[in-house]
């Protein structure tokens, strides 16, 4: 990441990136094409944060990606350089023409390409006729990209994946994502009452708070260690109404199939692959133990197959 200014104009393009999905990744193929027919340097401005935790603090966007890692994935995707910005309330106050003017400045940026869906600036500025007045007053070369529609006429977006995750369709998610849907977090101390019944799991405190948990459910999931080893995995999003009271917190527990260490402590990685079945009470601890025997089953079934939506039939409640 860098901030600073160098003899080489740059061509970039602006946005929050999160989850570096396939929508964004054809416009930083795009951004790279143009790089090269220039002879610029490409380059991405995102920001640290979501826009709209300046801009609407009461409505904060659950977040598909950490900040360190939309960078890296930017960078890895055979970008130069990456600028990330604190967009504060300053900033959210600057028209589409201040800010183009600011990054020319700051950053040298001599070309900017613009998402079709993109607009900039507390004015909202968007598509070729809205900044064809700010490229001939700055002298910034504007392009406006085309759209990248999957599945039909629906473009590819942030906001649709969350939604899939929010409906508990990893599996379509990540056909949208380019990758599984991943969440990190730290392997913290729990009850310990999984391994009573022969299924120890390891309660996984999210890294970052504003990442989107999925929807409350039982998922199979790959699970990578410290040291970059993956793991099969079910892992329960919920408030265990078999043990819990019915206002228990929701947790995180992940089982690994094929692993038995102590982990607390431990920084993990779960890529979420395929829905299982929703979160039910069971009549006994017994019972209980006899559905995650399935469930671990399903789980090892919709991971050999790499995806898909397996559903597991609600019985013994």
């Amino acid at each position: 990441m860098t901030n600073s200014v160098t003899s080489r104009p740059r061509i970039a393009t602006v946005g929050t990136f999160d989850g570096v999905h396939r929508g964004h990744r054809a416009l930083l193929d795009k951004l790279r094409e143009l790089a090269e027919v220039r002879g610029m340097e490409s380059a991405v401005v995102t920001f640290v944060r979501h826009p709209r935790l300046t801009v609407r603090p009461d409505a904060a966007v659950a977040m598909l990606m950490r900040a360190e890692r939309r960078a890296e994935a930017i960078a890895e995707a055979g970008i130069d350089v990456v600028v990330m910005l604190d967009f504060d309330r300053a900033m959210s106050m600057m028209s589409a023409r201040e800010f183009v003017e600011m990054l020319r400045d700051n950053y040298g940026i001599a070309a900017l390409l613009i998402g079709a869906n993109n607009s900039l600036g507390h004015d909202r500025v968007r598509g070729a006729e809205g900044f064809a007045p700010i490229a001939a007053e700055t002298g910034v070369e504007i392009v406006v990209a085309g759209r990248l529609t999957l599945h039909g006429d629906e473009a590819v977006s942030s906001s649709r994946i969350r939604r899939l995750l929010d409906e508990g369709r990893p599996d379509e998610a990540a056909v949208l994502l380019g990758h599984d849907y991943r969440l990190e977090g730290c392997v913290v101390h729990g009850k310990q009452l999984g391994r009573t019944i022969g299924f120890p799991t390891a309660n996984i405190a999210p890294l970052d708070p504003s990442m989107l948990i999925p929807a409350q459910g039982v998922y199979a999931c790959r699970v990578t260690l410290p040291d970059g080893s993956p793991h099969a995995a079910m892992v329960n999003i919920g408030s265990r109404p078999t043990v819990d009271a019915p206002e228990a917190p929701v947790t995180i527990e992940a089982h690994l199939l094929d692993y038995a260490g102590d982990l607390y402590g431990e920084v993990v990685a779960l890529d979420f692959v395929a829905y299982l079945r929703s979160e039910q009470r069971f009549a006994s601890l017994d019972a209980l133990r006899r559905h995650l025997e399935a469930d671990a089953a399903a789980a090892e079934q919709a991971l050999a197959s790499g995806a898909g939506v397996v559903v597991i039939p609600q019985s013994e409640k």
